[in-house]
């Protein structure tokens, strides 16, 4: 007599779903673990910046009545603000080289921690 070892297809669909539910909850849970150098979108609820060359964009992800926007950091350590990105979506905004970090910050929730621009 062989004794088989194979789960059900439906076994194997409650596992795959069981692993991705773990993902998404660790991604909730920690969403700024990811490199966000130059290119990389960091999050924050509710929004979320890129720098892609001298340029910075930032979104509105959510429609709660929370405005978000990017603070930057010059190489003096001095703060700079970003416009208000519309709800529901994104500005971009040229800024020099001698910004080195940024982050996102969604009004009333606040903001993601310092990453480097480069």
């Amino acid at each position: 007599m062989k004794i088989s070892h194979s789960k059900s297809p439906l076994a194997n669909v409650v596992k795959g779903a069981a692993a991705l539910a773990a993902g998404v909850t660790l991604a909730i849970a920690n969403p700024t673990s990811a490199s966000a150098d130059s290119g990389h979108w960091i999050y924050v609820t509710g929004g979320k910046a890129m720098f892609s060359g001298s340029n910075i964009t930032v979104c509105d992800t959510a429609v709660d009545g929370n405005r978000v926007r990017a603070q930057l950091m010059s190489n003096t350590s001095t703060i700079y603000f970003t416009g208000w990105a519309p709800s529901q979506g994104c500005i971009t905004e040229g800024h020099p080289t001698s910004i080195v970090q940024f982050r996102v910050c969604t009004e009333n929730i606040g903001c993601s921690a310092w990453h480097n621009r480069y």
